[in-house]
């Protein structure tokens, strides 16, 4: 039944289709792998996958060339002929990944599946460990711990540990598809991904996968899952993205929240969490500052539509700097203030050094603290520890371009520890984010300053002696 359904499903689709896998009957996961011109990234996932330590008749993997004109083919028809439980579904290319993973749904019967991209790897322990904890906890989804590959930026706060059973807006901070995902919960109300070239089709997806899943399990005892930063930035996220278009999928995400009938603290949190991480992020510096003047009234223009829809002013007091600010120039679309927020933001969040002389010395053996942008009017000295205590704050006063601690003020006593060096700027009344002072690798001369061997500043108030450091 499951494979005529999956056949007439599957209109389009080319005779190369290589058929049901050896592992069809047997599969308790299948790996959905959509795939457009990923060479040679592909051969490093596949060999990924042919590394797995589960068992081969427990999984099933299913690539679905989207009209590939590289070598992908050639590898894929190799691939599956040395691997029998691989399945190869071709067909034209749609311009986007969410047909081809429908198509994957739609040829499987096993009773997880995976969406991984072609340019990605896994762990070889990945599909046992994640189908284990799946098993153990009784879990809809597992959320897998990734890591980066090729600089790829990842938010790993999340997923800082194991959690059995995780609350529903700690799930949505993250709506990659790269999830272990029960296929019943798929199938009971059919979801599928968006088709067509619709920005976050995968947070669309996922986010209804979220919303139905009675239980989901965090397994961060170990990095499962790579993302790449393709070097040939072919990554659909590279993409110059569409503002109409990309503030329509953010919006339908926020109407499923609503749509839930979520208890309303909840539902608002996670409105509100959306609009930080997918509306207020565009208006970051480097990426607005460098926005042509068309481009800019573009993105006001579409997002001033859904801050009147789902963002109540009371909403937006819950924001905090720089999200509320940039939030308040949105709702009246004032490019002019976006443009002041923006450079404030710049100033607040420069990196620091310390200024050597040219005998590698600090000036007048203190070290100066230097911003690496226009000072700002106020800056503070912050001594983080690293094992206990609270952090130990000290002004800062200005010494020409670079800042300095008040004479006779030096280093107070200090509980005996290692401390991190911060410099926390203010402006016009706005505190920055403490920023890590970075230091040339060498030692510092006096109050036992030293660079760390990622060249930051630290200083050693451990006792020497007998003596704690004064």
């Amino acid at each position: 039944m499951g494979l005529v359904r999956a056949r007439l499903s599957q209109r389009g689709i080319r005779a190369s289709d290589t058929g049901p896998t050896a592992s069809s009957g047997s599969a308790r996961v299948a790996v959905i792998v959509p795939v457009f011109n990923a060479m040679p990234y592909l051969g490093e996932l596949l060999d990924s996958l042919a590394a797995q330590d589960l068992d081969p008749e427990h999984f099933e993997l299913i690539l679905v060339d989207d009209g590939s004109t590289d070598g992908g083919p050639q590898l894929m028809d190799r691939f599956a002929a040395a691997h029998p439980g691989t399945r190869v579904i071709r067909q034209r290319n749609s311009g986007w990944p969410g047909q081809p993973r429908n198509r994957g749904l739609a040829a499987t019967e096993a009773d997880y599946v995976f969406f991984a991209d072609a340019g990605d790897m896994l762990a070889s322990h990945a599909l046992r460990s994640m189908l284990d904890h799946a098993q153990l906890h009784q879990a809809d989804m597992v959320l897998p711990r990734i890591a980066g590959l090729n600089g790829r930026p990842v938010n790993r706060t999340l997923l800082a540990k194991n959690n059995p059973k995780a609350e529903l807006r700690e799930v949505f901070a993250t709506l990659a598809p790269q999830k272990l995902i029960r296929r019943a919960l798929i199938e009971r109300p059919e979801l599928r991904f968006p088709e067509g070239r619709v920005r976050l089709e995968d947070g669309i997806f996922i986010t209804a996968c979220c919303l139905a899943a009675e239980r989901t399990a965090v397994l961060a005892d170990d990095d499962y899952y790579f993302l790449r930063t393709r070097q040939d930035a072919n990554n659909i996220s590279a993409r110059k993205a569409d503002p109409e278009g990309c503030t329509r999928s953010v919006a339908r995400i926020a109407e499923q929240v609503r749509a839930a009938r979520l208890p309303a603290d909840l539902e608002q949190g996670m409105v509100l969490d959306l609009y930080r991480r997918k509306i207020l992020r565009t208006y970051r510096p480097r990426r607005w500052l460098g926005m042509g003047r068309w481009r800019r009234r573009s993105w006001l223009r579409a997002h001033a539509g859904f801050v009147a829809r789902f963002i109540p002013a009371q909403l937006e007091s819950q924001l905090g700097f720089p999200h509320r600010q940039r939030s308040a120039a949105l709702r009246t679309g004032d490019a002019r203030q976006m443009q002041a927020w923006a450079l404030l933001e710049q100033l607040l969040a420069a990196h620091w050094n310390v200024r050597q002389d040219r005998q590698g010395r600090q000036a007048a053996g203190v070290p100066h603290f230097v911003p690496a942008g226009p000072p700002p009017q106020l800056a503070e000295l912050i001594l983080r520890p690293r094992h206990c205590g609270a952090d130990a704050a000290l002004p800062l006063r200005p010494a020409a371009d670079a800042f300095a601690l008040h004479g006779g003020q030096e280093l107070q006593p200090l509980t005996p520890d290692i401390y991190d060096v911060y410099v926390q700027a203010s402006h016009r009344q706005v505190q920055g984010e403490p920023r890590r002072v970075r230091v040339g690798r060498r030692d510092w001369a006096g109050h036992r300053f030293y660079a760390t061997v990622n060249g930051y500043l630290s200083l050693d108030a451990r006792p020497r002696d007998g003596q704690a450091v004064a």
